[in-house]
């Protein structure tokens, strides 16, 4: 069911993105006088159409991963005495680059308008308080502790640990060490910690940067109750399920969730003894615990259950939640701040600062969509607009058949006072599918590892 509810989620989300893309394109070309022969929400074979008395055909086509606006050109088709003043290729090059760059435009407004209803309703976040620092790690070397609150990052104040992850994604592979503000339960004022993240790498391993960085949120006493189960992990070897309560490791008592996390770190590659509570019955099993290395080399055991988390009470969350004008400078401030950690990670991946690994494709979209499918509407508009923006940052990249290759054409047709050749569009054109082809490759690659892991 949750598969569907993924799938489901997955192609309305892109076709919600597209359209507001192609509408973009569409309705600046209007304004600028230029004829619309199709609009289509995906590529390939046209599965259903509809003609509107103005000749504009809306199309819906095979493969929903994308979509495109067909102008009236005379590039592409033979083009009436009475029609050539509407088509594209006559227009003067300005209105060329306005029609081009409106599609990657609204998409970013798109995002606004998203942050801003997302603001309207209310977003509960968790605060920055910590609740374990896992032993060895970075933040332990560093002097972080338990029920310390994170304040700041530098110069960037926090309110919440998803503010703080964004904080350090941004950092990733800078030599720069971070400057963390910290207040103890007690203290009166906040104090300085230093802490160099530069060994910090996406990978398909590092599902939380958090996690990777040593830091658990602080949560209620969560019980050794497992909720599921990792796909091909100790766990699952061993036959635990849903409902299973750990309550000893190797004879010590498991009291609670952290606990078991404590215990689990240490224990890599060993085998254990495990003592759990099913159906009342006490049962004892024996378990080799698996090993991930982390970022810092260290070595970690683990064994492929995971909690369901307890719900939070209301002094532990921070709700940003504003009014429909107070809204409107925060829906951009999250927009600017979402399109600059974007684009800072793709220029620290061009330039081999950060692996590849991070970029996803049509499964992680869809994953990620089931993901916040259960976490309300809120999380849906802000999965939404992160998408949004992703894909207004990718359609400006200079590479053909993208709508930033085309606007590289018309730059150079400025430079030279007049339009590239056919012949060299066309070889621009056979790059761009290669590349675009390259990367969704690479993001299903990626996908598919995530999903193994």
């Amino acid at each position: 069911m949750s598969i569907i509810i993924s799938i489901l989620l997955f192609l309305v989300s892109i076709s919600i993105l597209v359209a507001v893309h192609e509408w973009g394109h569409f309705i600046v070309a209007r304004c600028c006088g230029v004829k619309t022969v199709r609009f289509s929400i995906g590529f390939g074979k046209v599965i259903w159409r509809k003609m509107t008395r103005s000749g504009l055909e809306i199309a819906v086509s095979a493969i929903p991963l994308g979509g495109y606006v067909k102008f009236l050109d005379e590039n592409e088709g033979k083009v009436s005495l009475t029609d050539r003043p509407f088509a594209f290729n006559r227009q003067s090059v300005f209105k060329r680059i306005l029609i081009v760059l409106a599609g990657p435009l609204f998409n970013f407004l798109l995002a606004i308008a998203v942050f801003w209803l997302m603001f309207m309703i209310g977003v509960h976040q968790i605060k920055p308080i910590i609740g374990e620092v896992v032993p060895h790690s970075l933040a332990a070397k560093a002097g972080f502790s338990p029920m310390q609150r994170i304040v700041a990052i530098d110069d960037d104040t926090v309110s919440s640990w998803q503010d703080i992850r964004m904080a350090l994604y941004g950092k990733l592979a800078e030599d720069k060490p971070l400057l963390v503000w910290v207040r103890g339960p007690n203290d009166a004022a906040a104090h300085s910690i230093l802490v160099n993240i530069s060994g910090i790498r996406l990978d398909e391993n590092n599902v939380d940067i958090l996690e990777d960085f040593g830091l658990f949120p602080f949560a209620l006493d969560v019980p050794a109750i497992v909720d599921q189960v990792e796909l091909k992990s100790p766990a699952a070897a061993l036959g635990l399920r849903h409902g299973d309560k750990i309550i000893r490791i190797n004879g010590q008592a498991i009291n609670n969730w952290q606990q078991l996390l404590e215990h689990i770190t240490g224990l890599g590659g060993k085998t254990v003894s495990l003592v759990i509570l099913r159906n009342d019955t006490e049962e004892t099993l024996s378990v080799a615990l698996g090993k991930r290395i982390d970022h810092q080399g260290e070595e970690r055991g683990y064994l492929g259950v995971r909690a369901k988390p307890l719900p939070l009470p209301k002094d532990l969350l921070v709700v940003k939640r504003y009014g429909p004008l107070t809204a409107i400078p925060m829906a951009w401030h999250e927009m600017w701040s979402m399109t600059s950690l974007s684009v800072n990670l793709m220029y620290k991946m061009i330039r081999g600062k950060i692996g590849l690994s991070g970029i996803a494709g049509p499964i992680g979209i869809a994953e990620g969509a089931g993901i916040v499918a259960y976490s309300g509407l809120a999380a849906y508009l802000g999965f939404l607009g992160l998408i949004s923006i992703g894909l207004g940052i990718v359609n400006i990249l200079p590479i053909p058949m993208l709508d930033g290759g085309y606007l590289f054409y018309f730059l150079l047709e400025i430079v030279r006072g007049k339009p590239l050749s056919d012949r060299v569009q066309l070889i621009g054109i056979k790059i761009g599918f290669s590349i675009l082809l390259a990367l969704l490759l690479l993001a299903t690659y990626n996908d598919i590892m995530r999903l193994l892991q």
